[in-house]
């Protein structure tokens, strides 16, 4: 498939990981005290809005405050300050929470995919950022949300009737699993004809179904799919998918996890797994609209945003223990669960460079479920926007 531009890893200098966690309303812990704020270039006590600021490497903190203007930049020799206060995200430069853009971004809450957009909101986002539930359908009807998290099968549903979407930075990939029951009589993919398989119709995951089930020779008609809900910590309610197939009534499950690893869990030695990375990846994607982006002192924010991002997916990719306890607490997972199902995780700090073979790759599915024509890649191609991204990387 052919690329939109080359891969590009974001490496943000000046890391020194620790525990605690700090909110969107600038409440932290007491700089330098290991607990209280979040993970930050330099120490603990970062906030998105002001609050404590954070020890720089030599354990110096420093007070902050959301209207006070603040030194800032990104090249760690200096602690990261609360948002407007002294330190800024590491060195010297111009910063601070007054001279960014307060920003709304909207999102799965219920979900791993949707994390490190919580952590960038809170921990290095130099002005005031809040995380709140619902996705790309709250960017598009409520002004005044200016970011969205959403799958690229979402993407292709929204866009429809709103052009003016925008994806502009990747999150995370997932890599998806089928979780079958053996007593089913289910040893190999094609076994699934005639089965009940459970998932949620109508999103990424049920692409998925189809794409790997496609592979097996079967098509939609060669098996049953059941909806059922998530379920992020044990004991799973009873409509959810690790239930259902607990229960016998349904013979696999397909979803984001940890569904998946807690509907395996739920079944013991009885489970089989497939899974084929190469087909298929859940692409979790930022997104903004053309207004947005359009507004110079919005799209500043935006930029200084994604880059952000891309520092928070740092911690992700290099010390991930540091932030799964937060993670843990924002969603309801359990630690040990989350900690199991990582390595089906991926968060490489760019917009991943494919995006627009994969959006023209699934608009005919997408397409059929409303019975509308497909859109062409020349149609989708304004969809995608990397103008961002190359400018909070620095590239050309």
């Amino acid at each position: 498939m052919r690329a939109l531009f080359p891969l590009v890893l974001f490496s943000a200098l000046g890391f020194i990981a620790c525990d605690g966690k700090s909110d969107s309303s600038g409440n932290a812990g007491t700089a330098g005290s290991g607990t209280g704020g979040g993970v930050v270039a330099g120490g603990t006590g970062s906030t998105s809005s002001g609050g404590t600021g954070a020890a720089d490497a030599s354990g110096g903190g420093g007070q902050a405050t959301a209207s006070s203007a603040g030194s800032g930049g990104a090249d760690g020799t200096g602690g990261a300050g609360g948002s407007g206060g002294s330190g800024g995200a590491g060195g010297t430069g111009s910063g601070g929470a007054a001279s960014f853009p307060a920003l709304r971004i909207a999102s799965d809450t219920a979900s791993i995919e949707f994390t490190p957009a919580l952590i960038a909101s809170q921990d290095f986002y130099p002005g005031e950022a809040t995380v709140e539930s619902g996705g790309i359908v709250k960017l598009l009807n409520d002004p005044s949300v200016d970011l969205g998290t959403n799958a690229e099968t979402q993407t292709l549903r929204q866009s429809v009737a709103h052009p003016n979407l925008r994806i502009i930075f990747t999150v995370t990939e997932t890599f998806y699993r089928i979780v079958a029951n053996r007593d089913a009589g289910i040893d190999a993919l094609a076994d699934l004809r005639g089965k009940r398989i459970g998932t949620i119709p109508n999103t990424s995951a049920a692409y998925f179904v189809d794409k790997y089930l496609g592979t097996a020779g079967l098509t939609a008609d060669d098996y049953t799919v059941v909806p059922g809900g998530i379920c992020m910590a044990t004991p799973c309610a009873r409509n959810t998918l690790p239930s259902l197939l607990e229960r016998g009534e349904v013979d696999a499950v397909a979803l984001w996890e940890p569904s998946t690893q807690l509907a395996a869990d739920v079944i013991g030695e009885r489970a089989i797994v497939f899974q084929d990375r190469s087909l298929y990846r859940e692409i979790v994607n930022l997104h903004s609209t053309a207004e947005k982006l359009a507004d110079p002192e919005k799209r500043r924010g935006i930029v200084e945003f994604v880059r952000s991002l891309a520092r928070a997916q740092e911690l992700y990719r290099t010390t991930p223990e540091v932030v799964w306890p937060r993670i843990s607490s924002a969603i309801g997972i359990e630690q040990s669960v989350l900690e199991e199902v990582w390595h089906d995780e991926r968060f490489q700090g760019t917009l991943v460079p494919d995006i627009l073979d994969v959006l023209e790759e699934e608009e005919p599915w997408v397409a059929a479920q409303t019975g509308r024509t497909p859109r062409t890649r020349a149609e989708l191609a304004p969809l995608v926007d990397d103008s961002v991204m190359r400018e909070a990387l620095g590239l050309p």
